[in-house]
């Protein structure tokens, strides 16, 4: 027999994809649920996190429980350990472009991006989803690449998924040796959020990828942004 916050916690989940409480209603107060399901406010709480874990609910102190979404979040996991494997991803994880326009950089973003202030740079701004999450975007990224470069693969940008580094590489003869990665939480922002199909300030992992070739120089900076509920990011370390 399962255990009893485990019940609790299917019923509430059944309750929310029937659509009892709309996305960003709350649900009633601790007290109240311990109540009507005649369990203690700790068996309550139990059932309460496996939702939170599935995504469903967020619950802060002193504001309640609030409905994020409908149904239970989808983890898309990537294990990555080279280069190839890396551009492989790129074949199947499918990308939508959403934009492409050219930028003065800036600020933080010209230190990420390696350049002097005032620099012009083409962004790509695009999502990639995983066929098996039935449509949901997996990531939601902006890819930084010199106008000259944008220019030569624009129309390849239409028909492939291929990475876009990988995409600059093949029209200049530039071979990437070395990816440069830096993984770090985040909140989502408005845009990010919109594209993602997630609640703006909502947890996320951002990761930083910096393609360089064998001269030392920079084919293309790719900011990404995932939701940290279900994303899972893997590697292997193994003793030399």
């Amino acid at each position: 027999m399962a255990a009893r916050y485990v019940t609790i916690a299917e019923d509430l989940q059944a309750r929310i994809a029937e659509g009892q409480w709309e996305v960003g209603a709350f649900l009633a107060s601790e007290p109240e649920l311990a109540s009507k399901y005649g369990v203690s406010r700790e068996t309550l709480r139990a059932a309460l996190r496996q939702l939170e874990d599935a995504g469903l609910i967020a619950r802060r102190k002193g504001q309640g429980t609030r409905v994020v979404r409908l149904q239970p979040v989808q983890e898309f996991h990537t294990t990555l350990s080279s280069i190839e494997e890396l551009a492989q991803y790129g074949r199947t994880a499918e990308r939508t472009i959403l934009s492409v326009e050219e930028v003065v950089v800036g600020g933080p973003l010209a230190d990420e991006l390696v350049v002097p202030e005032g620099t012009l740079r083409t962004v790509i701004t695009s999502t990639r989803r995983d066929p098996a999450e039935g449509g949901r975007a997996a990531s939601w990224a902006k890819v930084y690449i010199s106008p000259a470069d944008a220019h030569l693969i624009q129309d390849d940008l239409k028909d492939s998924d291929r990475l876009v580094a990988d995409l600059v590489a093949e029209r200049t003869g530039r071979q990437v040796i070395r990816v440069l990665q830096q993984i770090k939480a985040t909140v989502l922002d408005e845009e990010a959020a919109k594209a993602l199909g997630e609640i703006p300030g909502s947890v996320a992992l951002r990761l930083t990828r910096r393609y360089i070739d064998a001269d030392g120089g920079i084919l293309a900076v790719a900011i990404s942004t995932h939701p940290a509920a279900r994303f899972v990011y893997e590697s292997v370390l193994e003793r030399g």
